[in-house]
Parts: C-alpha cells; sequence; structure tokens
C-alpha cells in the first residue's frame, strides 16, 4: 500500500490529505514545499502500522501568501515524519554488513563495526548438538545469536536451539526485543503464551509444527512426554534478551525484598526465602 497524500490545488477552498500506509520510511518530505506551489499531486511514503489515516480538512484561503503556504505545509511535513518515528522498528541499515566488533568495550545500541570480516563471521555451530538438560528445569537453550555469529549485528534476526529432557520445561519468560516462532524438531511439546488481558493461548504440538510467541509476551514451553524433546527458534532480533519469571522476581542481585514478594503472591515470608533459595544461582 502507498501512502498519497493528494492535494487539490491553492486555488480551492480546502484540500483533503488521504494517506494509504506503507511499511517503508518517509520519502521525499522536504520536496512537498516545492511541488506543493505547482499545484500537482504530491507523493510520499509513511509508515503508520498498516492501518488507514484520515487527516482533518483543511481551508486554505486562495489569497493566502507564499509563506503562510510554506508553514502548512512544513507543518504537515513534520506531522508525517512524527507518525512515522512513532512506529518504526530498527532502523535500516547503512551498510552491507556490520560485523560486530566484541572485543571492543564501546558499544552503541548493538555493537561497533569491525574493519576485518570473513565468512567465519557469518557462520556457526553453536546449535548443530543438543544442549545438556541435567538441571533444574531440565531444558537448555543454546543461542545462535549475534554473540555467536557477530555478522548478524545489525541483520535483527538470531535463533536458537532448546532441549528439553522428559518433564524439562523453558519456565515462564519474555523476550522484549523480538518475537520468537519454534519449529519442533524432535518429540512433543505442551507451549503457551498468555495476553495482557491474562488470555492463555496453549497448544500441544508435534514433530515439524511451529507455533509463533508475539514479542515481549510471558510464554513457555514444556515436555510431558517420556522423550527428549527439542526445538529451534527464530527471533527477528539480533540479541532478543530472555526474562526469565521466576528467576527475575526470585534471584536477583540485589535480591527483591520478602516485603515485595509477600505482598504480591499473598504468602508468607518463609515460603519466599524457600523459593529463592531454590532458584538462587549454584555457588
Amino acid at each position: 500500500m502507498v501512502l498519497a497524500f493528494t492535494l487539490r490545488t491553492l486555488s480551492s477552498r480546502d484540500f483533503k490529505v488521504y494517506s494509504f500506509i506503507n511499511k517503508k520510511p518517509i520519502l521525499f518530505c522536504l520536496s512537498i514545499a516545492l511541488l506543493l506551489f505547482y499545484h500537482i499531486p504530491l507523493f510520499l511514503c509513511l509508515n503508520q502500522n498498516k492501518k488507514l489515516f484520515l487527516l482533518n480538512t483543511f481551508h486554505l484561503n486562495s489569497t493566502m501568501s507564499a509563506f503562510g503556504k510554506f508553514v502548512v505545509v512544513m507543518a504537515v511535513v513534520m506531522l508525517a515524519i512524527s507518525l512515522d518515528k512513532a512506529s518504526a522498528g530498527d532502523p535500516d541499515m547503512l551498510q552491507d554488513v556490520c560485523v560486530a566488533d566484541l572485543t571492543n568495550s564501546l558499544t552503541v545500541n548493538g555493537y561497533l563495526c569491525k574493519k576485518n570480516f570473513s565468512e567465519i563471521d557469518f557462520s556457526s555451530m553453536a546449535i548443530a548438538k543438543a544442549g545438556a538438560t541435567n538441571n533444574t528445569f531440565g531444558s537448555l537453550v543454546t543461542g545462535a545469536n549475534v554473540m555467536k555469529v557477530p555478522g548478524l549485528n545489525t541483520l535483527g534476526v538470531s535463533m536458537a536451539r532448546i532441549d528439553y529432557a522428559p518433564g524439562g520445561i523453558n519456565p515462564p519468560h519474555t523476550h522484549p526485543r523480538a518475537t520468537e516462532m519454534i519449529f519442533v524438531l524432535e518429540g512433543e511439546l505442551d507451549v503457551g503464551f498468555i495476553t495482557t488481558s491474562n488470555v492463555l493461548i496453549t497448544k500441544h504440538i508435534v514433530k515439524g509444527e511451529v507455533f509463533a510467541f508475539p514479542r515481549g509476551l510471558v510464554h513457555f514451553q514444556q515436555n510431558n512426554g517420556d522423550v527428549p524433546a527439542a526445538v529451534v527458534a527464530g527471533f527477528n532480533s539480533q540479541l532478543p534478551g530472555t526474562q526469565s519469571i521466576a528467576t527475575t522476581l526470585f534471584a536477583s542481585s540485589p535480591t527483591v525484598p520478602d516485603s515485595v514478594l509477600t505482598k504480591t503472591f499473598q504468602v508468607g515470608t518463609k515460603e519466599i526465602q524457600k523459593i529463592k533459595s531454590r532458584l538462587a544461582p549454584k555457588k
């Protein structure tokens, strides 16, 4: 869909601005000032979450001065820019590649580009083998993100492998920077996510099936079968981040005060301390 600002000639009493949404950034905004004075249709591209957007009718006096017309035009331009920024995702790349310099202590929103790179920076065997699941939760997440594949820097994509022992669980957690989609390699899983309206969306998935978890929503996967299971996960972020609900609340450093947790979960201090002791990092 293309966003089109359709402007009738300035000699008319008014004009209407209709915009249809495009997922590309704003183009030609600054040219509107010049084109307007020639009374020809103008076309801009605007990102507005793929929704129809209608501006109110503007009333322009045919005798408006050139400066007045310019002010109106610039107001429309600034509105378009502000709408685009409000709905924008990760910025577009400014070069073909920007291989992460993981040795540099200076970071921006991502990593600095290193000068010299090779095919090795775009390849990894990080998720080729099953991970060890002999831990508290009976699961292990192995990432193939920018930390393992430096060439992913600025590309907005990464993967992970998750292995589950029988009865294992990838406990409730969120990815603040990415939507996740999993593909079942082996076994079967019970998976689900919870919406912000506290609605549980859950499904039993089998080998060969995919399932998506929306960005930022609490979700989980559990292997209730008698055999191991494994999935490959894809993310629309080079480093999606993971925040486990249980460990965030009960194993943070410094710890969340017991008074906060007892009030939140409506239990006593002993129960809170018991959970903290079980989730505390192994020394």
